[in-house]
């Protein structure tokens, strides 16, 4: 019996896949700061965020793939 299915399940364009991902946890935090902290809006958007950087570790295998960098300084030449 056929799903229906033309392609594999991992064939999806993974860096559109991530760019929407992120945005959606940039909205998620952005409207955290909208909400009480204890509140169950504030602990569904953390679940939903947890859960789209764990998503996005599975994809990249970086756990810190949506976190700002750090800036460095460079090490000075001698």
């Amino acid at each position: 019996m056929t799903t229906g299915r033309s392609r594999p399940p991992n064939d999806f364009d993974r860096a559109t896949v991530l760019e929407v991902l992120g945005e959606a946890r940039g909205t998620l935090v952005e409207a955290k700061r909208c909400l009480r902290p204890r509140s169950g809006l504030s602990r569904s958007a953390d679940a939903l965020i947890c859960e789209i950087d764990e998503f996005a570790l599975v994809l990249t295998g970086a756990e810190d793939y949506f976190h700002l960098k750090a800036h460095g300084t460079p090490t000075r030449r001698s």
